[in-house]
């Protein structure tokens, strides 16, 4: 694949180095993984809860 840049230092770079960079994708994506995440803790939450109570 090689390295993009003549140079092994950012001073070659210009520009977005993420083709996302201001868009609405970033955003989005963000959300989905917030979701995601909310989602994990609630439900492992309520599966460790049931657990606990069966447990007592």
């Amino acid at each position: 694949m090689g390295y993009p840049f003549d140079t092994p230092t950012w001073d070659a770079a210009s520009g977005a180095i993420f083709m996302g960079a201001g868009g609405a994708l970033p955003g989005l994506f963000t959300l989905i993984a917030i979701v995601v995440c909310v989602l994990a803790l609630v439900l492992g939450q309520a599966k460790e809860a049931a657990k606990y109570k069966n447990h007592k």
